[in-house]
């Protein structure tokens, strides 16, 4: 496998949110992060062989479950409790916002074809299922994934997209004094945060406008979705020296590897 696979398959990675993860890590994950889309294929080419619905209604709950539990698929969690120790793998994350919105695209099309086969439209059922399968296939050869990608054009097309900083630009505004900002709420920031960071939660944020004058600062959350909603907001009342860290967990590891905290 060339070094250019490896990049397009690490940026289909990324747009479906495993944004905090080096290169190296992402290219770790790669296999297991096709488990769970090969099964769902599978079954669901056996649903639509079979013609049975009900493993389509099994499916829809499977795809829908990831919103709410983005760390407890049922078949990442049997990849990571039963096959990854077989030969030591990388354990598999928890499933960012546009990978679980995917799964929930997936469970929506496979109600579809769950509902054509029981009212008697055969046809339409296989339209749909087949449409399913193609788009899981590109996700399984590629890592692209065309909800994550919907996902994120329709954020650019709000003006809501923004990339975090580059790990470059952290390192030249730590030495130059910026403030670490973690925007979490207090009890989240007290389980655990980024070495010399301070704690201003997005809902407080302008309130210290004053105090934050003529400063850089770096701001991150939990997932890096409040923290970029916290830069916009400064920016939008005149701070424009904010850039989005991220999430804690790429804070941390960018942080580390630029030699700013341990």
């Amino acid at each position: 496998m060339t070094t250019v696979d490896l990049g397009l398959f690490n940026k289909g990675l990324q747009q479906q949110g495993f944004r905090d993860y080096s290169a190296k890590q992402l290219t770790e994950m790669q296999w297991g992060l096709r488990f769970t889309p090969a099964v769902c294929m599978a079954l669901a080419v056996v649903g639509l062989l079979t013609q049975n619905a009900s493993i389509h209604f099994a499916l829809t709950v499977l795809g829908i479950l990831p919103i709410f539990l983005p760390a407890h698929h049922p078949f990442d969690l049997f990849y990571n409790h039963a096959l990854r120790p077989l030969w030591k793998g990388v354990r598999l994350p928890a499933n960012p916002l546009p990978r679980r919105i995917a799964c929930f695209a997936g469970g929506v099309m496979n109600l579809g074809v769950g509902l054509a086969f029981t009212a008697g439209h055969p046809l339409l059922a296989y339209v749909i299922g087949g449409i399913l399968i193609v788009l899981q296939l590109i996700v399984i050869t590629t890592h692209f994934c065309v909800a994550s990608w919907m996902y994120e054009g329709f954020l650019r097309l709000i003006g809501k997209w923004e990339e975090p900083t580059a790990s470059e630009a952290i390192a030249t505004w730590c030495q130059e004094g910026a403030l670490i900002i973690d925007v979490r709420e207090p009890h989240e920031f007290e389980a655990g945060h980024v070495a010399g960071a301070i704690n201003l939660p997005l809902s407080q944020i302008t309130q210290c406008l004053e105090q934050l004058e003529d400063q850089k600062l770096l701001l991150y959350c939990q997932s890096g979705m409040r923290s970029q909603k916290a830069a916009q907001l400064l920016k939008s009342k005149g701070h424009p020296a904010c850039q989005n860290l991220g999430s804690y967990s790429r804070a941390k590891r960018v942080l580390k590897e630029k030699g700013v905290s341990s």
